[in-house]
């Protein structure tokens, strides 16, 4: 197995220094002086293994408002106290009077990856914030709301049957497109004539794309990972995504549990190798069921974290189908709840 966590100096320096060098590109600009590789059939060559890993929030912070952008001396000072309160972090002495929740700060700390140079990954709307619902998006999040809240006993959710667990906790799949998430930002990129293959190193998902124009699946065929159809515009790797099914949440979040169900979501994503070390990623989300406008995520994958180097740093995600001993847990302390308010 390979060691995953370099000292904390290195990590310092690794942060301040991939800030200082590597600025946030602008969107689909190739860094000068650089020509990206082709595969030996004549395709802009992707492949390799990145993680997309970044402490940069999806929507802009309401105190930064009108700032799209931090300057180099802000970086390196947001990179300075990210990685201090990193290391309070993990150094801070276990408190046996407070829970630690189910993973700890080495697999869950928001300073974990890059920051991007930008206040947040939302780059349209300009105000780096999700549009407003539409009327029947308010209707479905209200719904949503109110469902969740008939299973509450004080901030505990209670689970009475399997189904009330998301597909991402029992451990079948994990919503695309793969924006935020606490751990496992892992990726390889391969590609044969006519197809693009991205493994995601959570849940192992495979994604195979075509590129032979061949049309989408028909409506009614609605998958977890939905449709991919690509093609290439110059250097951008293009791919429209489709026939996603309504047994999945979506709205930037990468654990499944929140948002609206993806069945009409259709996603726009652009793969665009911006330097040797960098593709950027973009992603345009629309479903205007929902939301009133679509809406534009960019998100830096990146080849040279000392963390992912080769297809074998990609850790195994040892989460059976079925996840049985957190639905058992779950469901037994969600009885002996209802026993105990019961009984009050």
């Amino acid at each position: 197995m390979s060691h995953r966590f370099p000292t904390l100096a290195v990590l310092l320096t690794a942060v301040i220094m991939a800030v200082l060098l590597a600025p946030a590109p602008v969107t689909g600009q190739q860094a000068p002086n650089w020509t990206p590789a082709r595969t030996p059939w004549g395709d802009p060559d992707l492949q390799g293994v990145y993680t997309f890993a970044t402490p940069t929030p999806l929507q802009r912070p309401t105190g930064l408002a009108g700032k799209a952008a931090y300057t180099e001396t802000e970086l390196v000072e947001l990179a300075t106290r990210s990685e201090a309160a990193r290391s309070e972090r993990e150094s801070r002495a276990p408190d046996p009077e407070r829970p630690s929740g189910g993973y700890d700060a080495v697999w869950t700390a928001p300073e974990r990856g890059r920051l991007t140079g930008r206040t947040s990954l939302i780059i349209d709307p300009e105000d780096g914030r999700m549009p407003a619902l539409t009327a029947n998006g308010l209707k479905v999040r209200a719904g949503i709301e109110a469902e969740r809240a008939t299973r509450l006993i004080g901030d505990e959710t209670i689970y009475n049957i399997w189904s009330d667990h998301p597909t991402y906790t029992r451990c079948l799949s994990r919503p695309m497109p793969r924006i935020g998430q606490a751990y496992n930002h892992g990726l390889q990129i391969l590609q044969t004539p006519g197809q693009v293959v991205i493994h995601y190193e959570s849940m192992h998902d495979v994604r195979i794309i075509p590129l032979d124009n061949r049309p989408h699946l028909p409506a009614n065929i609605r998958q977890l990972n939905g449709d991919a159809r690509g093609r290439w515009e110059g250097n951008t790797l293009v791919v429209n995504w489709t026939n996603f099914t309504d047994k999945q949440m979506f709205d930037g979040a990468g654990d499944g549990e929140n948002g609206f169900p993806q069945g009409n979501m259709r996603y726009t994503e652009r793969f665009t190798k911006v330097d040797a070390n960098t593709i950027e990623y973009m992603v345009t989300v629309e479903d205007p069921a929902i939301w009133t406008r679509p809406w534009t995520v960019v998100l830096p994958w990146k080849s040279d974290d000392p963390n992912y180097q080769n297809p074998e740093d990609l850790y195994e995600f040892a989460c059976h189908e079925g996840n049985y001993r957190m639905m058992e847990d779950s469901l037994t302390g969600s009885r002996a709840l209802k026993q105990s308010q019961s009984g009050k």
